[in-house]
């Protein structure tokens, strides 16, 4: 996810940013319409950013995985994702990283 990482990395911060201003109208007593208009703005920031990580997973991770002989825990992985569900997705012990998040190599996977 490497090559993603610095997109996702630039809309995290933006967000941030956004927050941060939306924090300051909050302790100015700015009119909440305004106030939710900001909000909507970084949840934009922050949905976009879970897309790019969502797309990065299914398009390297997934097929990775299906190789292995993982996709139970794949399916699992991505429908907790979907549902919000956090916890354990491995066995005890087990902790799987895909290659596409760890590579270093020159390989462009955008």
């Amino acid at each position: 996810m490497r090559a993603e990482a610095t997109s996702v990395e630039f809309r995290l911060r933006s967000a941030q940013g956004h927050l941060e201003g939306v924090i300051r109208m909050v302790e100015e007593d700015r009119y909440c319409i305004e106030v939710l208009h900001q909000l909507a703005a970084v949840d934009g920031a922050i949905q976009r950013a879970r897309r790019e990580i969502l797309e990065s997973h299914l398009r390297g991770c997934v097929p990775e995985a299906m190789a292995e002989g993982r996709i139970d825990q794949a399916v699992d992985e991505l429908v907790g994702a979907a549902l919000g569900v956090t916890g354990r997705h491995h066995g005890p012990g087990e902790v799987h990283h895909c290659r596409h998040h760890t590579d270093s190599g020159s390989e462009n996977r955008a």
